[in-house]
């Protein structure tokens, strides 16, 4: 009986660690993308403000310009209050109740849909042309 605790303890704690280092890790993700998020956001705006550049990965030089990225957003927050129900409860199943419900149509659904437009940084490899006219004339 003795073995079966020590060995159950010696489990516990090592599943306790890796828990532990998950953790941390998780931490740090969301700090490096924090970080990752801030600096592109820096690049973004001198692009829009200067034009774009040329930056190099891996000694090769890559273009970076900024695009606008458009996405559909759905208006989860105002549906719940037109509703009177929690948003946590508007997944798709919930979603789905509601029209079987008869509560909402499908077509009143698509008024809560929205269009957001964000700004992304792009990267592609840069071509002559495209070093020749960033740095301007014949860099030979």
């Amino acid at each position: 009986m003795t073995d079966f605790n020590v060995q159950t303890q010696l489990q516990q704690s090592e599943i306790n660690g890796l828990y532990q280092e998950i953790e941390e890790l998780k931490n740090k993700r969301i700090k490096i993308k924090d970080e990752i998020d801030k600096k592109t956001e820096k690049i973004i705006q001198h692009i829009l403000k200067h034009g774009n550049v040329i930056a190099y990965k891996d000694n090769i030089p890559h273009v970076l310009t900024v695009n606008n990225a458009r996405t559909k957003k759905f208006d989860k927050s105002a549906l719940a209050t037109d509703l009177e129900v929690s948003a946590s409860e508007l997944n798709l199943i919930g979603v789905a109740e509601l029209v079987e419900e008869r509560r909402i149509s499908s077509d009143r659904l698509k008024e809560y849909e929205y269009e957001d437009t964000t700004q992304k940084l792009k990267a592609r490899k840069a071509r002559k042309t495209d070093i020749e006219l960033i740095f301007g004339g014949n860099r030979s």
